[in-house]
């Protein structure tokens, strides 16, 4: 039996893997599957439950994607619908209009949230949620007003049709696009800050058993108390749990109800006369029931992202995004009182970039500011995860460092001016920058952060009148490196030479 190589197989279902999961395969196969699963609780691919949904999905994917409704995305949700149809077994009478409604809701609504997006504002995920809802109401209601213009009859039943239509339309896309929006987009800001502690998998289980035995309980008993009692539910879900999962519950909320609902086994909340109004009143209690959890979430996790934000600006330099003076006091008092009670041995190093100002004078503040983030990057990418590295001053920088050794404390040093004595380019400008580094130890010199950073600073001065461009440490252990290639008069050599953009 030919039996194919593990070398052919895998990258091919690699290959296949990518293209499920590119623009061009996910938009017909998440419509298709979003049209084709609510078809199994609806008549009809005309139905509007299951063409909200559909039409839900493929909004919600051309957003996360960000990009508008093309003609290549007409021609694949066209062809999905049709595949479906087919399926079926639905005549082209019936879906040829659904997909003409469906191309319309999406394309108005991608085309309005992208506007949006362009006049600039959704600058926070409040304002992102709010978008969303607004689309998800405007986009069905002009496919509902095309409706009720091109269908025939008394005027008073297309026009409940077609509010129908929109409520049901506008409550299956505001649980779609948030699902799809605000997935994986709750990370934190900044790497420094203690980020919140993340759920436990127990209590995703206990608030899912929560809601569903409330679920159970409210078709069961055919009461609508039980679903408020759900509702409440989800709203401690939406405080403990963040925006992805509390509009994951809801949508798997609204899904439960309305598959019980469509079988006759729950109540809307509010009493209705006829078919039509029926049907209009229960959507409208779905929303009522899941939409609070959902705008609880937002302004909740819109708060707690202001909040880290805040918090990292507070402590973050804002030109070079190290950690600023406060934050690096902070951590020297920590690594002080960990010398001190547990004999943890750290390096102090105080960092002057040399001859700054005259990188200022004759070359200007952009450029200056240009050559302050290139050294702080290279001063970050040289340490260790466990260092820590901030800029405490105009052109002064500052690295706290657990060291076995004095050895490793020097060789810290030396790495730190080698990296950052490399040419550097400021827009046309090819300078070559150093630094002057001055190290004490911790707690073999001191053991109180202020005389600790006395005698770094005294070996910082000690380095400047060896002549820059090396490094001195108070501790008996010293060294330097070769003498420095950027002085003062490289400065007025480099004007002469090198021409501003």
């Amino acid at each position: 039996m030919f039996a194919y190589p593990r070398n052919v197989i895998a990258p091919a279902l690699r290959r296949f893997g990518a293209f499920l999961s590119s623009q061009a395969a996910a938009l017909p196969l998440c419509y298709a599957a979003a049209l084709a699963t609510s078809r199994l609780y609806e008549d009809g691919a005309g139905g509007h439950p299951p063409l909200a949904l559909a039409s839900a999905v493929a909004l919600g994917v051309l957003l996360r994607f960000g990009r508008a409704l093309e003609l290549r995305d007409a021609a694949a949700i066209s062809a999905a619908h049709a595949a479906v149809a087919a399926l079926f077994g639905d005549p082209l009478a019936v879906w040829l209009p659904a997909v003409a409604h469906s191309l319309l809701m999406v394309g108005f609504g991608s085309a309005a949230f992208l506007w949006m997006r362009g006049s600039g504002r959704l600058s926070s995920p409040l304002r992102i949620a709010a978008a969303a809802v607004l689309v998800a109401v405007s986009a069905p209601l002009v496919g509902s007003l095309v409706d009720f213009v091109v269908t025939t009859g008394d005027w008073r039943d297309r026009l409940f049709a077609a509010a129908g239509h929109w409520v049901v339309g506008s409550v299956s896309t505001v649980f779609v696009l948030g699902v799809i929006l605000t997935y994986g987009r709750e990370e934190s800001v900044g790497a420094d800050l203690d980020a919140e502690p993340a759920p436990r998998i127990w209590e995703y289980a206990a608030a899912t058993l929560l809601m569903a035995g409330l679920i159970v309980a409210a078709t069961s008993q055919a009461s609508a108390i039980f679903s408020m009692a759900a509702s409440a539910a989800l709203l401690w879900f939406a405080l403990r749990l963040g925006p992805f999962a509390t509009n994951v519950a809801a949508f798997a909320f609204f899904c439960a109800l309305v598959a019980f609902a469509e079988r006759g086994q729950w109540p809307p909340l509010f009493a209705a006369s006829g078919a039509m109004e029926e049907e209009l009143l229960r959507y409208l209690s779905l929303a009522l029931l899941c939409a609070p959890s959902i705008i609880v979430a937002a302004v909740v996790h819109d708060q707690k992202r202001l909040k880290r934000m805040f918090a990292y600006r507070a402590m973050h330099d804002g030109l070079t995004t190290l950690v600023n003076r406060s934050r690096f006091v902070e951590a020297l008092d920590a690594a002080m009182a960990g010398a001190r009670n547990r004999g943890k041995r750290f390096t102090l190093l105080l960092i002057d970039l040399d001859h700054f100002k005259g990188v200022n004078d004759s070359y200007g503040h952009a450029r200056g500011d240009s050559l302050l983030i290139e050294v702080a990057n290279r001063l970050r990418t040289s340490v260790r995860v466990t260092d820590l590295v901030a800029r405490i001053g105009g052109d002064e920088f500052a690295v706290v460092a657990p060291v076995p050794s004095a050895a490793d404390a020097a060789s810290l040093a030396k790495r730190l001016v080698e990296t950052v004595n490399q040419p550097c380019d400021l827009g046309g400008v090819v300078v070559t920058p150093s630094i002057t580094v001055g190290g004490a130890l911790a707690p073999d010199s001191a053991t109180d952060p202020q005389h600790l950073m006395l005698l770094a600073d005294e070996a910082l001065y000690e380095a400047k009148a060896a002549g820059r461009n090396c490094w001195r440490f108070n501790a008996s252990e010293r060294g330097e490196i070769p003498e420095p290639t950027w002085r003062p008069g490289d400065l007025d050599a480099a004007a002469e030479t090198v021409y501003l953009d």
